[in-house]
């Protein structure tokens, strides 16, 4: 089988009978927060569950596998775009605590490997990802994190991606037109001047959220250059660090 299924469609007998088989557990992870005037607050839970998508027939080819998809993380931590409306944030400890229950709970059901498969960039957030993998101790089977920001992968990702400039920009924007456009008010989107704003060097010097940044609108780079053949291409090389981080998982 080489396209993803979802786990909460199947029942406990067809999710036994893929487990049977061998599988993988793929956990899309993102957030719920602004990413400017074109882009759904749902924007990095689209690209995390479309990485999974991307990811399983590389999977299914490559390590013989099917793919699970576990329900999207939606809510995590996300401070940066809190005075826009509809961002909805958790604390770093509550969010460690429950990633780490549902990775101890998922690696107990019989996978070969789990996976988050992470879209949203905010570091506390990351951080509380890597907190619960390193926190988790012996499991019945290998659990990985593959994070884009890491920086093994951060030269294979597009120049804006690199850039640091590239929240709800052509990288994310490209992303979402190629999974989902009709979560694109592409109109606004056309008219949007580029925000050239250094948002890895703003966070350094202690700017807490995107307005203190220069951002007034949520948003950073250039989404007036976002197109559908970038987010295309830009999937297939998160699918690939899925498939890579997966196999170091399991060797």
């Amino acid at each position: 089988m080489t396209s993803l299924v979802q786990l909460a469609e199947l029942t406990h007998v067809e999710a036994q009978g893929l487990l049977a088989r061998g599988a993988v557990a793929l956990w899309p992870v993102g957030a719920t927060e602004s990413h400017g005037p074109h882009l759904t607050l749902g924007t990095d839970v689209i690209i995390a569950e479309h990485t999974c998508q991307a990811a399983a027939p590389m999977i299914a080819e490559e390590l013989g596998l099917s793919s699970l998809a576990l329900p999207p993380l939606a809510l995590s931590v996300t401070e940066y775009a809190a005075p826009f409306s509809g961002t909805i944030s958790v604390s770093k400890e509550a969010a460690t605590l429950y990633v780490r229950d549902v990775l101890r709970s998922t690696a107990r059901q019989g996978f070969k490997a789990v996976c988050l498969v992470n879209a949203h960039l905010e570091p506390a957030h990351r951080f509380s990802l890597r907190d619960a993998v390193k926190g988790l101790g012996p499991t019945e089977c290998p659990v990985a994190l593959a994070d884009p920001c890491d920086k093994r992968w951060v030269p294979e990702l597009t120049e804006e991606f690199q850039s640091g400039s590239c929240h709800g920009g052509q990288y994310e924007t490209s992303l979402v037109m190629a999974a989902r456009p009709d979560r694109v008010r592409d109109q606004t989107r056309r008219r949007l001047p580029e925000v050239d704003i250094d948002l890895i060097g703003a966070m350094q010097r202690g700017q807490s959220d995107f307005k203190q940044m220069g951002a007034d609108s949520s948003y950073f780079g250039r989404p007036s250059a976002a197109t559908v053949s970038e987010g295309q291409a830009t999937y297939q090389v998160l699918g690939s660090i899925v498939l890579r981080v997966l196999q170091e998982a399991i060797s």
